[in-house]
């Protein structure tokens, strides 16, 4: 006798970056729950919500710029985005990222940061804006790993690193 045996296949666990938008919300808003409140805090500077307030969804999703999330196994798993800066001389855009916890320390925010930045520039950014929290140690290693020759103010608990177009991508 011949039996059939259905296999699923494997999950292919294969990261896809793309394009963020609306539809994005509910699984973006998944993986921002899942985050430690101090990843959070790092993060946006402020409370968010639980669950984050839609207004809060739709400007990380639909901002002045635009955004990008990456996706394994279908579930948002990271979140970058670029926004423009108003009332300054030199075309400026914030950039922003954000990572599941599970998927830190492994490149996906360089990537994701990257993706956002060839965007910016080909939409006419002079330089990049970004802001960490003085404490958000992780990043700010990163931040100065990668862009040595940026410019640094304190805000308050911020620091605001200014990395001009030419640098950005020799970091």
């Amino acid at each position: 006798m011949n039996q059939t045996q259905v296999i699923e296949p494997p999950a292919t666990h294969q990261l896809v970056l793309r394009p963020a938008g609306g539809a994005d919300a509910a699984s973006l808003s998944e993986m921002l729950l899942g985050l430690p409140e101090w990843s959070l805090y790092m993060r946006f500077q402020t409370a968010i919500g639980s669950p984050p307030r839609p207004e809060l969804l739709q400007q990380m999703l639909e901002p002045n710029g635009a955004a990008w999330v990456a996706e394994r196994d279908g579930r948002v798993i990271g979140h970058s985005m670029w926004a423009w800066v108003a009332g300054v001389e030199v075309p400026t855009v914030e950039l922003a990222v954000i990572v599941a916890e599970a998927e830190q320390r492994r490149g996906l925010g360089v990537q994701l940061m990257t993706e956002s930045g060839r965007h910016a520039l080909a939409a006419g950014a002079g330089q990049f804006l970004v802001m960490v929290s003085a404490m958000n140690d992780k990043v700010l290693r990163m931040v100065r790993r990668r862009w040595p020759s940026a410019r640094v103010e304190r805000d308050g608990a911020l620091l605001n690193f200014t990395v001009p177009a030419a640098d950005f991508f020799t970091g």
